[in-house]
């Protein structure tokens, strides 16, 4: 059977119009508290009209996950080995990337920072695997810098929790006091690695 590229087209419009709504909602209400009426009405399409691209609520919001948050937080990591000045760690460059994300696009940062330690177990599975590739990214880079592998995996996970405090503090302090906020987690990865240097030499 042969598909129609402009309907195929209008579908993936539409689905992403849906998955937009979506984030829009879930930013003022939550995501939980979405019903698939109230996605329906705000993307202007009747709720039978959602089924065309959605089985359910579930179903979206997975697609949430792996089609714009999943993707989103990979690129922190492929925009820092891609644009990283040679003097900057890579930590610091994962974080500047992340706040630049968020910056951009507020409500998908919202989303993953209620998720990924929200009520819905599916949600915080996949958002906790997203995010723990980025703490192995950071944790391998300071592997490959000389550190133990434990001590690396460890300053890794903490080097995300700063990165997801910066991303919260700056979207409650507005997208303005991006540098601000930068340079902030900025200074506090360097006392995270420099500590950690320190260990190294005592040991």
């Amino acid at each position: 059977m042969r598909i129609n590229p402009e309907k195929k087209e209008d579908r993936e419009r539409a689905a992403h119009s849906l998955l937009r709504v979506t984030l829009r909602l879930a930013d003022a209400h939550g995501f939980v508290s979405l019903g698939l009426r109230e996605v329906s009405r705000a993307a202007d399409l009747a709720p039978t009209s959602f089924y065309r691209h959605f089985a359910d609520m579930e179903e979206l919001g997975r697609a949430l996950v792996e089609s714009l948050a999943g993707p989103f937080i990979e690129q922190w990591c492929a925009r820092a080995r891609a644009g990283a000045p040679a003097r900057e760690s890579f930590a610091l460059a994962v974080a500047r990337e992340a706040i630049v994300g968020a910056a951009e696009d507020p409500e998908l940062m919202r989303f993953i920072l209620a998720e990924h330690t929200g009520a819905i177990r599916t949600f915080r599975t996949a958002l906790g695997a997203k995010l723990s590739a980025v703490s192995a990214a950071v944790g391998a880079s300071l592997s490959a810098d000389g550190s133990d592998a434990d001590s690396a995996v460890t300053a890794g996970d903490a080097v995300v929790v700063l990165v997801l405090g910066a991303c919260t503090e700056l979207l409650d302090a507005g997208t303005e006091h991006a540098t601000v906020v930068t340079d902030r987690v900025s200074s506090q990865i360097r006392l995270l690695l420099a500590g950690r240097a320190a260990e190294r030499v005592l040991e």
